[in-house]
């Protein structure tokens, strides 16, 4: 269905998990944007984030503005990696059964990732989905760790070593991805509560997966700032590489 040109239209792109909410409205024809981030200190339950989200946009007079196109991105630990190989769309749901208890009416969906020849099978929050279809229409909607992954494969590339470790670190929660030669060789996602847990989890995955802390180039994705964080890190790793701040910016990675 094609859209009309419309000068004054906007492109919406939200991220969200349970614990954060984050928009951004920019326009093709302009530079200036738009951006909030809503940080939630207790964990909302999945089936009052529409209600949240709905809030927002209702606050923030978005459903007010001309959007030309919406897209969600999804920041949950209901996924899986499967290399494409392996990837059978017919049973999508046999990826994610050891994940989380799966219900028979359950929608599950998937993200390619071609730069890693992978899928990424999760189940999105469809009353998330539902909220923002009745309000716009037409969204796009991905899977959080999917544009993540695309993005850090060019940073990767860029920076040309045979290894790289990657830190993204939100509220309350850190990934840490791996590359060596180019192939993703781990990806796991934590909770913390401060720097010293953040400092085990890195420490912890170095040890379990032969990284030389001499060696490796820790490259910090800053979503949320936390105390003390830098100066923890140079006492065990000689290469710090800060790709991302959101206090300088304004705002999440996959939004930059």
């Amino acid at each position: 269905m094609l859209k009309q040109n419309n000068v004054n239209s906007q492109n919406l792109n939200i991220c969200l998990s349970n614990n954060y909410v984050c928009l951004k409205i920019s326009s093709e024809n302009s530079n200036d944007s738009f951006f909030s981030n809503f940080i939630l200190e207790k964990k909302i339950k999945t089936e009052f984030l529409s209600d949240f989200l709905d809030k927002i946009l209702v606050d923030k007079s978005i459903y007010n503005k001309s959007i030309d196109d919406v897209t969600v991105h999804f920041d949950n630990e209901l996924f899986s990696f499967v290399p494409n190989d392996l990837f059978d769309e017919n049973h999508k749901k046999e990826y994610l059964k050891y994940i989380t208890e799966l219900k028979q009416d359950d929608f599950v969906s998937h993200d390619s990732i071609n730069e890693l020849d992978i899928k990424n099978v999760f189940l999105p929050y469809v009353n998330i989905n539902n909220l923002l279809i009745n309000k716009f229409k037409e969204i796009n909607y991905f899977h959080y760790n999917s544009a993540l992954l695309k993005k850090l494969v060019n940073e990767n590339i860029k920076y040309g070593e045979k290894e790289n470790l990657f830190c993204i670190i939100s509220y309350k929660k850190l990934k840490i991805v791996v590359f060596k030669k180019n192939r993703l060789v781990f990806f796991n996602c934590f909770n913390y509560e401060n720097s010293n847990d953040i400092l085990y989890f890195l420490l912890s995955v170095c040890q379990n997966i032969d990284l030389n802390l001499n060696k490796i180039s820790l490259n910090l994705i800053l979503n949320y700032k936390v105390d003390n964080l830098t100066s923890e890190f140079d006492s065990f790793f000689t290469k710090i590489r800060i790709i991302f701040n959101s206090n300088e910016s304004d705002q999440n990675y996959i939004l930059s």
